[in-house]
């Protein structure tokens, strides 16, 4: 406790942050955007109600790509006072206004009119385009604020924890549409050539500046309204409304869903949520106008994937639950993010296994979240979840699994401890107390201690003040016909199996579970030291025992060679269901984490792998485990059969997988099953896409994959959207260019983006070396990619080895172009680019080309992503070294 306060006070003294003495209570702008493709760009008359702390004669703004024409002052019941000077600091980008005299303290109005650009970053305010119904290209202009973007748009102390309330108004065309984060309050025509109209919405709750949102366009839409009365409506491009009726579903039910768990209702009057189709991220929280990328929010429910339908699901729920996490309490600093995003991604799930209990969410999210919170955080490039941030700047390279994934898996643990209703009481005492304010994260910890009476902050502060998660290993065990008595230590994982002096005295705090032929436990323990003594209660006549059930703790466990011999004896025996699905997962995907970090013997994952494959595995989520494995086995074989020195060991262990697949595939076949549920379609998508690795040049998957795909130009359901990707790749894989051409043909011809990713995901997979290099110029010089997408068609083409090296060397060679395109973007665009050209690789000396590359060309935006890629390389490489001196590396070891 003491020490994560010590950690907040520390940080929060070194921040740099505009000078507070003056503060905003009220933004009220006039916004005119100007979508002529001539001009692009909008002129804003703005009023701030300001109250003057101490007087001074200068103010401080928030500012980019900004032209500022006048500022005055007038406090109230005086006169006004204009500035003297206005000197931009691009480099911080901060505009000084200096002013005639100084002003009095007090409350009073300061009054800019500026204008600026609607730019094509997909950052601030700025412009996307799309078809109308008829078929015409069309702009449209929004905003992407979060995290440093609302002084593109409008000047502004541009800190979360600088709140205020906010009315805006919008003069547009007669003819287009205008939102923002309130409902419309008055629209009036204007008498203007050409006619215009002035609407004014209605004033917003206090709030961030990163959460002020407003859009203009010609859209349609679709809309409902919840129990409490709360209008909710879905717009899209001009002729798509329909698509947005399933996540207008998903949107009256989770709202609520979160009003009655919450116990705090909604507190706005409506609810939008809109498809903007040039869009950076996956979506934006915006308070009351909640904007999507088009593939998460826009779905044909009739041809969908189950997986598409899931993410919107998912992004919807993780969206909503921001309006309560984020909006109604907002973290004070940046370094707090993973209040808003580690809360949202638990909540995502949370909702979505009430609403769709089908989709078996939590399963799906060990092996999802949770598997991406464990892989990040074991690199010693990794970061705590509370990251010290002393530049708001340093935010774009925390936006990742750490905040997201790790956070959630830290919300999903106290839940475990404290029980559901502490949790929620704790929830509701949080939010009632905190409404409107800004939060630290010893806020939530002392809610959440006030109700359940566990010192919530003792347990869970190594957790996010320290980087990492620990590891279990079995230091002794005694077996008996009641018990057995285990002793485990604690000690950091990572990935490449080292440790330091300092990771060895870390301690967490962990709550446990054990599993048992007849019993999980119900209770966590809690593992607090170094090394703990368990006693764990056994019956049956083959007893068994598996560590950290249900994977509540974010751990992992090194079974000892006598709990995995039992384990498996057990599963052979009885067959799957003797552990659960997401045991089963762990079970594998723990073995593979150990054994690649040199902790764990390599024959125990295959061991793993081969009982399941015996067993007829079926769940999807162990599948979903099982395709991770083989693949990452398949990479890095690949590498090994590079060298040269294992002829033959590739090609057995390709044959491993095909046997594998195939048996598969024979059960799940390629149709779907009247009585398919979610998790079956998934599986059979899991299982099928594994066949452009291990059985592309099969002679009977190859006809039946090309069967399919001629056959679905006219009769669509013939190639269903689960695993039309991969059949995609295997026809590009086994052809040329015709089928190259029609593939492309598949984007070309359509306006929707879920539709153009089959096309994205898979023309880089073509065996013809020129048509990879084609993929690759199509992606960044054609212009028919939008540059939210450039980085999907470089990743088809790094499909493997040869197209990784290709992939690479254009990047290298095209860095200069790519640069300037995403100099003012998001630098999450620029991390997709660099993950996927070189992720695929894992030997040394890529990783020393790799890193002599960022060097010479060094992006500070993206250098924490290059040092996890870099890290992630090196590890693989020291795997590869492993098998090189393991039987694995020999034919025979999988015949």
């Amino acid at each position: 406790f003491d020490c994560e306060e010590e950690i907040w006070k520390m940080n929060k003294n070194d921040r740099v942050t505009l000078p507070a003495d003056v503060i905003p209570t009220h933004y009220s702008l006039e916004l005119s955007p100007d979508l002529d493709p001539a001009r692009l760009d909008f002129s804003c008359n703005m009023n701030v109600n300001c109250t003057v702390l101490n007087s001074v004669s200068e103010i401080s703004l928030h500012s980019k790509e900004i032209s500022i024409s006048s500022v005055t002052f007038t406090p109230t019941g005086g006169a006004a006072i204009s500035s003297l000077e206005i000197t931009y600091r691009v480099k911080e980008n901060v505009v000084k206004i200096t002013f005639e005299s100084a002003l009095p303290t007090g409350d009073g109005i300061l009054t800019v009119v500026y204008k600026g650009i609607l730019n094509g970053d997909m950052a601030g305010f700025y412009k996307s385009s799309y078809t109308d119904a008829n078929g015409n290209k069309k702009l449209m202009a929004s905003t992407q604020f979060e995290a440093l973007d609302a002084r593109r748009a409008f000047p502004c102390w541009d800190e979360p924890a600088v709140k205020a309330t906010f009315s805006v108004t919008m003069i547009v065309a007669v003819h287009l549409t205008a939102l923002s984060n309130m409902p419309e309050k008055t629209c009036v025509h204007l008498a203007s050539n050409p006619p215009k109209k002035k609407i004014v919405f209605h004033t917003s709750p206090k709030m961030s500046t990163y959460l002020l949102a407003w859009a203009v366009g010609e859209f349609d839409f679709v809309e409902g309204t919840t129990k409490g009365g709360v209008s909710i409506r879905v717009f899209s491009p001009p002729g798509r409304a329909e698509q947005g009726l399933f996540a207008l579903d998903v949107g009256i039910r989770s709202l609520d869903f979160y009003d009655s768990f919450f116990k705090v209702p909604y507190p706005l009057p409506k609810l939008d949520m809109i498809c903007i189709t040039e869009f950076a991220m996956g979506a934006m929280e915006n308070w009351g106008l909640v904007t999507y990328r088009e593939v998460a929010l826009m779905i044909d429910d009739k041809k969908a994937s189950s997986q598409a339908k899931q993410r919107v699901a998912i992004v919807v729920a993780h969206e909503l639950a921001h309006q309560w996490f984020g909006n109604l309490v907002t973290m004070s600093w940046w370094d707090g993010l993973w209040l808003n995003e580690g809360f949202a991604a638990f909540m995502e799930h949370f909702a979505v296994d009430a609403l769709f209990p089908d989709y078996k969410i939590w399963e799906q999210y060990t092996t999802d979240a949770f598997g991406s919170a464990q892989r990040l955080d074991s690199l010693k490039s990794s970061h705590p979840i509370i990251v010290p941030i002393k530049h708001a700047e340093e935010v774009e390279q925390v936006f990742d699994a750490i905040s997201y994934c790790k956070g959630s898996t830290v919300v999903n643990m106290v839940a475990a401890i404290i029980g559901k209703e502490h949790f929620r009481d704790g929830l509701a005492l949080y939010m009632k107390r905190h409404a409107y304010q800004n939060t630290e994260t010893i806020d939530l910890w002392n809610a959440w201690s006030e109700v359940s009476g566990k010192d919530i902050a003792g347990l869970m502060n190594t957790w996010t003040t320290v980087t990492g998660y620990p590891y279990l290993k079995v230091v002794s065990e005694k077996w008996s016909d009641s018990e057995v008595v285990v002793t485990l230590e604690q000690s950091r994982f990572l990935s490449d199996g080292s440790s330091s002096p300092e990771d060895a005295a870390t301690v967490w705090s962990i709550p446990l579970l054990f599993a048992t032929p007849n019993m999980v436990s119900e209770q966590a323990v809690i593992m607090d030291q170094k090394q703990q003594t368990f006693a764990i209660p056994l019956s049956g006549s083959q007893p068994w025992i598996k560590i950290n059930a249900g994977q509540k703790a974010l751990v992992r466990v090194s079974h000892s060679s006598e709990m995995i011999d039992r384990l498996i004896a057990a599963m052979t025996a009885g067959g799957l269901d003797v552990l659960s699905p997401v045991d089963r997962a762990a079970l594998l995907l723990d073995g593979y984490a150990l054994a690649k970090a040199g902790l764990a013997p390599l024959d125990t994952v295959v061991n793993i792998m081969k009982v399941l494959m015996v067993l007829n595995e079926n769940s999807s989520i162990v599948c979903g485990a099982m395709q991770g494995v083989l693949n990452a086995f398949y990479i890095l074989m690949e590498e090994l059969d590079s060298q040269g020195s294992h002829p033959g060991a590739l090609q057995s262990f390709t044959a491993f997988g095909k046997k594998f697949v195939v048996s598969a595939l024979e059960r799940v076949g390629w149709d779907a099953k009247p009585d398919d549920g979610h998790t079956d379609k998934l599986l059979r998508s899991t299982i099928l896409g594994l066949l452009d690795t291990f059985a592309w040049n099969d002679p009977a998957v190859a006809a039946e994959a090309k069967r399919r795909f001629d056959l679905h130009f006219t009769e669509p359901s013939a190639l269903p959207a689960e695993y039309k990707t991969t059949v995609y790749r295997i026809v590009l894989m086994n052809g040329g260019l015709a089928e190259y051409e029609k593939v492309l043909h598949t984007y070309t011809s359509t306006e929707d983006n879920q539709e153009r990713k089959y096309a994205m995901y898979s023309l880089g997979a073509s065996s013809v070396e020129g048509l990879k290099k084609r993929t690759l110029d199509w992606a960044l010089k054609s212009g028919d990619v939008k540059l939210q997408d450039y980085f999907y068609p470089m990743g088809s083409v790094a499909h493997n080895m040869a197209g990784s090296e290709l992939a690479w060397n254009y990047f290298k060679e095209n860095f200069a172009t790519l640069k300037e395109m995403l100099s003012k973007a998001s630098p999450s665009l620029m991390d997709a680019g660099i993950i996927n050209s070189i992720s695929r690789f894992c030997s040394l000396s890529k990783a020393d080309e790799v890193e002599a590359f960022f060097q010479a060309n060094p992006l500070p935006s993206s250098e924490r992503r290059i040092s996890q890629q870099l890290e992630g390389i090196r590890t693989s490489a020291k795997m590869v070294g492993l098998i090189k001196d393991s039987a694995l590396s020999k034919p025979a070891y999988w015949a």
